[in-house]
């Protein structure tokens, strides 16, 4: 063995360490999805659509819904696939979709995409983090799908037989095979992969165009800044990887082949229906105009959203055991307070540091790529919503959730690795603060039985209830 060979196995474990994490982070996610999935045997929240959805498709029972059917047509995947064997080991099961169905066999698929959200975080923020050393990129990455496994909201949303986490993790997906090209010998493939994920995504709902929408101002922001005269005020805040992409390029990779994605993906759809793409998109277009006059009382305006103002309740049930004691079985899409609080405000942190760094443009330094990134994604995932007039909910936020985890995750990586003992020790505290508050609210993302007062306690503010 030579004396090069310990320098050599170094590097290899260094290299290996992202993969590892990843795996780990896929894996941990699963184990918390799966734990207890089967817990309510009911049809919890909005699964009284889209489970009966899927059946239908599996019963080749024609049918409309307000959404595209990718969703609907996972979801009916995992009961094909699973149900047979629930039946087999005589799990327990309902007919409330109209067939006898295990819990387990329409919620599993939603677990399966929920789990791959905190490895596809980590991942974006290591590509985004190309500039920067391996061990200040692998803290970051860490950071990101750490914090997304301590998230409540994308917890409660992969328990159950829902169709949010489809579009969230098909596109954020999209953007970490985007960001990957930059570095791809042959990138080509990669944004093809990307065009496809997105066109997943907004055949899942049209939410998710957001992240393309982000795409594509960021290739406007990056030609925008080339061509500008002042050219020695600072480096091009825009990954490469968007950077190298010529207009025709950026239309079929990210217009041709979503779009084609998504209309292959309607066939299906279309064949059992009997109807066309032109009159389905119609019927689309109309119901989402009258769901503007309905009301919920969980209805929440986009503007509240960062600030976690009203939460939605999934599930609730109060059990008697005894003449004056009861339990309660209470699921909440509330989110970890404590991150989501940290992540809004880690967002206006990057956005007053890019306003600041105006008056430096002229010495050479230019906007920081990582916080233009995040800030451009975050604001096309939200902002058009304030143009939306219907009953809006705060899982509309997911997509934006995304990026403002990866914000404050951004942030602390810097306080981690910052020379002062100070800022490395407030970054700590602020983990410990949102590791304690997943543990304090994980009752209510996993329903687990509580008393009456323990609930109350965690009803911080009056429109949570």
């Amino acid at each position: 063995m030579s004396l090069r060979s310990p320098f050599h196995l170094s590097q290899f474990a260094l290299s290996a360490l992202p993969g590892v994490g990843l795996v780990a982070l896929f894996l941990l996610g699963l184990g918390l999805r799966l734990w207890g999935l089967g817990r309510f045997n009911t049809l919890v929240f909005d699964e009284v659509y889209y489970v009966r959805f899927a059946v239908d498709y599996l019963q080749q029972q024609p049918f409309f819904d307000a959404h595209p059917p990718l969703g609907k047509y996972l979801i009916a995947v995992g009961i094909a696939l699973v149900n047979p064997l629930a039946e087999r080991f005589d799990l327990a099961g309902n007919t409330l979709a109209g067939i006898w169905l295990s819990p387990w066999s329409y919620r599993w698929m939603t677990a399966l995409a929920g789990a791959c959200l905190p490895p596809l975080s980590a991942a974006l923020a290591y590509f985004l983090g190309a500039g920067y050393p391996q061990r200040q990129r692998l803290i970051f990455g860490s950071l990101a799908g750490g914090l997304m496994l301590l998230e409540g909201l994308t917890l409660v949303e992969s328990r159950y037989g829902l169709i949010n986490l489809f579009w969230v993790g098909l596109g954020l997906a999209g953007q970490v095979c985007v960001l990957a090209a930059g570095s791809a010998q042959r990138p080509a493939l990669r944004y093809a992969t990307a065009g496809v994920a997105f066109g997943g995504a907004i055949a899942v709902k049209w939410n998710g165009a957001g992240f393309l929408l982000g795409l594509y101002l960021l290739w406007g922001l990056g030609r925008w800044w080339s061509a500008r005269p002042q050219k020695g005020s600072g480096q091009n805040p825009v990954p490469l990887a968007l950077r190298q992409l010529s207009l025709p390029q950026l239309l079929i990779y990210w217009g041709g082949v979503p779009l084609l994605t998504y209309c292959l993906l309607w066939l299906p759809h279309l064949h059992l229906t009997g109807t066309s793409l032109i009159t389905v998109h119609r019927l689309l277009w109309q119901a989402h105009q009258s769901i503007g006059a309905a009301t919920h009382p969980y209805c929440s305006a986009w503007y509240t959203w960062p600030l976690l103002l009203r939460p939605v309740a999934y599930f609730y049930r109060s059990v008697q055991i005894g003449p004056a004691e009861s339990t309660v079985y209470s699921v909440q899409g509330l989110g970890n307070p404590v991150l989501w609080w940290l992540s809004t405000a880690a967002v206006v942190v990057l956005l007053g540091q890019i306003l600041s760094q105006r008056r430096y443009r002229g010495q050479g330094r230019g906007p920081d790529p990582v916080a233009v990134f995040l800030l451009v994604n975050y604001g096309a995932n939200w902002l058009p919503w304030a143009g939306v007039q219907r009953c809006t909910f705060l899982y509309h936020y997911l997509g934006s959730l995304v990026f403002s985890g990866v914000a404050i995750a951004y942030l602390l990586t810097g306080w981690l690795t910052h020379p002062r003992p100070d800022f490395r020790r407030l970054a700590w505290g602020l983990l410990l603060l949102i590791g304690a508050a997943f543990v304090f609210w994980l009752p209510v993302y996993l329903g687990l039985p509580l008393s009456p007062e323990a609930l109350r306690w965690r009803w911080w503010l009056r429109l949570w209830i």
